[in-house]
């Protein structure tokens, strides 16, 4: 499958916050249906004085129909999280997405109400700057 054009922006926001990249991507079947999360990355965290890994899925979405990208951004997210539990895989999934759509979905209310009913975490990814911006839980 075709990798999303901000996803090696996205890999190297990670990289640069110490996350290992383990899988590029990560590959699952369930269901007799193969799909690929777009990373699997590893971090130790001090805190807990353990690895914690975790899945993301990368979305640059389209600010031309920003709408209907964000429908399949979110089937694809709904879809891979139940594949992750039928499968009892315990990692966390999140979506990265780029500030600039960010901010552009935070003036309406629509995107953050489906955002919050379906439970979606997300990575807020600086592109420009190869940077994480903030974790939404």
């Amino acid at each position: 499958m075709a990798k999303d054009k901000i996803h090696n922006a996205v890999r190297r926001a990670l990289e640069k916050d110490d996350w290992i990249i383990l899988n590029d991507p990560f590959y699952i079947e369930s269901g007799g249906v193969m799909v690929e999360i777009d990373l699997e990355a590893e971090k130790f965290i001090t805190a807990q004085k353990a690895n914690i890994k975790i899945l993301i899925e990368i979305k640059g979405l389209s600010r031309r129909s920003l709408i209907y990208d964000f429908h399949s951004a979110i089937g694809q997210y709904i879809d891979y999280r139940g594949i992750l539990k039928d499968e009892n895989i315990n990692q966390e999934l999140y979506l990265a997405l780029p500030e600039i759509i960010y901010e552009e979905m935070k003036t309406k209310p629509f995107y953050a109400k489906r955002l919050t009913e379906n439970n979606v975490k997300q990575i807020i990814i600086d592109i420009e700057n190869e940077t994480i911006l903030t974790w939404i839980e």
